[in-house]
């Protein structure tokens, strides 16, 4: 019977205060968890009652989350239109289905565009430091306190500077000057 005393109690579910979050880990954690539920309960939904629904959702890190029921555009499309629909109006035909994107396809777009954003900012801030490096005389800069990279740049640069005097020495040769 000790045993049976000394069991641990579990809390259970809580009621929680509805109040925005701060924490952007807490928002994301409990979007994730509640978008299921939302979208399991508008599935139940449509199966009990008969009922078309859309849902359109963005997360906190600015991610696309759609559910329709039977076919997210054409209830989009019934919505604009501001008419009523028959039971045709939802069945899927090929040119309804590509031109609905899927939500997943916009996050894969979305993240591709942000890829190449990060690339571009990494260029731009090349671009910066090799503008910044080019008004000064970089061959001046000691070699011993450079990083593998900078040792990389400054002998690529060299070899560049090197192949440019030797044109430029051959087209004054070309022309008498030397």
């Amino acid at each position: 019977m000790d045993i049976l005393k000394e069991k641990k109690k579990n809390t259970g579910r809580k009621k929680i205060e509805i109040k925005k979050l701060d924490k952007v880990s807490n928002k994301q954690v409990t979007f994730s968890k509640r978008r299921t539920g939302l979208f399991k309960k508008a599935s139940e939904l449509c199966i009990l009652c008969n009922v078309y629904i859309a849902i359109i959702v963005f997360s906190p890190a600015d991610k696309l989350f759609c559910f329709g029921h039977p076919d997210i555009g054409a209830i989009v499309d019934r919505y604009l239109k501001g008419a009523t629909a028959t039971a045709t109006d939802f069945e899927p035909s090929n040119s309804k289905q590509k031109s609905v994107v899927s939500y997943e396809e916009c996050n894969k777009q979305l993240d591709e565009a942000m890829t190449k954003l990060e690339i571009e900012k990494k260029n731009l801030t090349q671009s910066v430091i090799l503008a910044k490096t080019w008004n000064r005389r970089w061959w001046d800069d000691p070699i011993d306190q450079m990083s593998d990279d900078q040792l990389e740049q400054f002998m690529v640069s060299i070899y560049e500077l090197r192949k440019k005097l030797a044109e430029r020495a051959g087209e004054l040769m070309m022309l008498g000057v030397i």
